[in-house]
């Protein structure tokens, strides 16, 4: 029975998760769209912008299996989580405080190592928030959203005004508030959560066939955004698409993404987990497709408010499966395989073959895309033949 104590509990954490979020998706919302420009500034020619880039992806694959395990090994995520944020703090003062290019190597390899991995782990608290309390992940979630088109229009205003030295500044500034804020969180993710994981545990979850379905389903229908993501602003720009309006229509995709995450506890009861990854394939397949005949701009705005399903209802999914079946002990690092697989080795080699197939064939190459999104489809659809089971070992 939940008692009162419960009731305050579960509202500390709903509440110091959705800062956690809200802050920590300032570094992403710079990051993503203004570090290239750092670099450009820098003088670095566009290979190796993509290169560096490119680093966090395939790192993410390796690196961030790792640094899960070692939270969920030692128990101590807060405390991992907090020595990650600090690396990343590190990197990011780095080339004021080394010689090039030693700053840049730093600040390179800080990023593709400690950076990706700090909400995956962090998320483990949401996770026993939601199996113990019923929190709503939505609604904690959704303010790291919020938050991220607030520091797209700052960073922009902060580049224009002040020029490219100002987005570390910017990013120093996010990731100490960041570093702040995890201070707030638990010091463990449950009482008499004492018990070590074993590493040979984890090679139990991945023979689980369910859980290997689960990474299986939503790495496809995840790294189908690729070239959507290292690319969309570029199409528009060819076909003319004013700033301005290319501007609104990434706000129309975080806008349905924020909506997605705070109402999505009614379909999601109704539908589980399995469902809304089905829905999020099925949108992917057809936001895929019609990208790739050169839709006018009223459909773009329509197609983009698709991402609350293609990414949002995917995410959402895949959060609650391993919320509502997975032990505690194995959350950080289930987290951290699932980073690996929607955003790791095959995301990076997607982002380096779309720009090839962009130059050949243009915007058809978002129906290379939906091809992926199909067989993430498909595997979702497995997924949920499967029926209810337990993702644990």
């Amino acid at each position: 029975m939940r008692t009162g104590a419960d009731d305050q509990a579960a509202s500390a954490l709903a509440l110091r998760m959705s800062l956690f979020y809200a802050l920590s998706f300032q570094i992403s919302g710079i990051y993503g769209p203004y570090f290239p420009a750092w670099l450009k500034g820098e003088g670095l020619t566009p290979v190796y912008v993509g290169v560096v880039l490119a680093l966090p992806m395939f790192a993410r694959m390796f690196a961030g299996p790792l640094l899960a395990f070692l939270a969920d090994w030692t128990g101590k995520h807060r405390l991992v989580v907090q020595l990650l944020v600090a690396a990343t703090i590190f990197g990011f003062l780095a080339p004021r405080l080394f010689d090039w290019p030693a700053g840049l190597i730093i600040i390179a390899g800080l990023n593709a190592l400690a950076f990706p991995s700090i909400v995956p782990i962090a998320e483990t608290f949401a996770i026993a928030g939601v199996r113990r309390y019923g929190l709503d992940y939505g609604r904690m979630r959704m303010w790291g959203s919020m938050m991220f088109v607030f520091a797209n229009l700052a960073g922009g205003a902060a580049l224009a005004r002040f020029g490219s030295g100002a987005i570390l500044s910017l990013l120093t500034v996010a990731a100490s508030l960041t570093l702040a804020v995890t201070l707030l969180l638990p010091g463990s993710l449950a009482a008499g959560h004492a018990a070590r994981l074993q590493f040979n545990e984890i090679g139990g979850l991945l023979r689980r066939p369910r859980f290997a379905r689960l990474l299986a389903a939503t790495g496809a229908i995840q790294c189908s955004h690729g070239f959507f993501n290292a690319f969309a602003t570029l199409t528009w720009q060819d076909r003319g698409i004013s700033a301005d309006v290319i501007g609104l229509l990434w706000a129309t995709a975080v806008v349905s993404e924020v909506l997605l995450f705070a109402f999505a506890r009614r379909p999601l009861a109704r539908l589980g987990g399995s469902g809304l990854l089905v829905v999020g394939g099925t949108a992917a397949l057809i936001r895929w497709i019609a990208f790739g005949f050169d839709p006018p701009l009223p459909l773009l705005f329509a197609l983009q408010a698709l991402h609350g399903l293609t990414f949002g209802a995917t995410h959402m999914g895949a959060i609650h499966e391993m919320a509502q079946t997975l032990p505690l002990k194995l959350s950080a690092t289930a987290q951290g395989l699932y980073a690996a697989t929607t955003s790791g080795l095959a995301a990076g080699l997607i982002v380096l073959a779309s720009g090839a197939l962009y130059t050949h064939i243009g915007t058809r190459t978002y129906w290379a895309m939906a091809a992926i999104a199909a067989l993430g489809l498909t595997l979702a659809l497995r997924f949920r033949a499967m029926g209810p089971g337990q993702l644990e070992v």
